[in-house]
């Protein structure tokens, strides 16, 4: 990812929105948003995965059987069960092992652009990617894993809960065509504006924190508000700004895309 996260996340819906969201806010307390799988997608995405697994399980049976040889009645039990307890091992391991070889993406997920994620927007660990496959044996009792998600906020089955993790879209790959262009900047004029005193006060850090914010395409008008409103607070209080100076009076995104285009413009020192 490309910011440490903090600890926990906002985790209510949007208002408004008719997609759950998952909030998380960065080291400089900028909001990300992730789109929360739904249970139809995730369902897609369980279905090609327990194909691959199945496929995987019908081999390792086939070569199981063939190892052992022709068995009698009173040992063909045994064997049986012996097959069902490797089989449930692969099942489990095909899950746990793709997850953690791809940061949370099975053959079914990355098809469906899904991820695993934990609930405060980093990657999940290995151990809360073996508890939330281990506890598919329980969500697949009687259909309580689509059940629970169908009810849950963030889609979540019992492996979800139990390992703090929340599945959700993600966004295509991008082509080093579109990687080697920098992201545009959200910008409603050119014009710097006058000159805001205390900018040398500001370093990089923060020029890039303004930068996040204004590359950030997506975000609802409210939130949107919300994050410029606190971010100018910061700015001023951290460049010093007197109570009567002019620029508390400006709009949030108003004082971010001037003071942005001004910290672009300084010439180094």
């Amino acid at each position: 990812m490309a910011a440490p996260v903090a600890p926990l996340c906002h985790d209510e819906p949007v208002s408004g929105s008719h997609q759950d969201v998952l909030r998380v806010s960065t080291s400089d307390n900028v909001g990300i948003g992730y789109d929360v799988a739904g249970l139809g997608s995730r369902i897609i995405a369980q279905l090609l995965d327990t194909l691959i697994a199945g496929a995987i399980m019908f081999a390792v049976s086939v070569g199981v059987f063939a190892a052992i040889g022709p068995a009698d009645g009173q040992s063909s039990v045994a064997v049986r069960l012996a097959v069902g307890g490797v089989n449930l091992f692969v099942y489990i391991g095909y899950f746990t092992v793709c997850e953690m070889a791809t940061g949370g993406r099975t053959i079914g997920k990355s098809a469906g652009q899904l991820r695993v994620l934990d609930l405060s927007g980093a990657a999940p660990t290995a151990a809360q990617l073996f508890i939330r496959n281990v506890a598919r044996l329980v969500d697949m009792i009687g259909g309580v894993g689509a059940l629970l998600m169908f009810f849950s906020r963030h889609s979540r089955r019992v492996g979800d809960f139990v390992a703090g993790t929340v599945v959700v879209r993600i966004r295509p790959t991008t082509s080093f065509a579109r990687a080697v262009v920098p992201v545009p900047v959200l910008l409603r004029t050119p014009d710097a504006g006058p000159v805001i005193e205390g900018v040398d006060r500001l370093g990089d850090r923060e020029m890039t924190a303004i930068r996040t914010f204004l590359t950030r395409p997506g975000l609802e008008q409210p939130l949107r508000t919300r994050l410029a409103g606190e971010m100018t607070n910061r700015l001023l209080d951290r460049m010093q700004m007197p109570p009567s100076a002019p620029e508390r009076q400006w709009p949030p995104e108003l004082f971010l895309e001037r003071l942005y285009l001004q910290l672009q413009g300084r010439v180094p020192r």
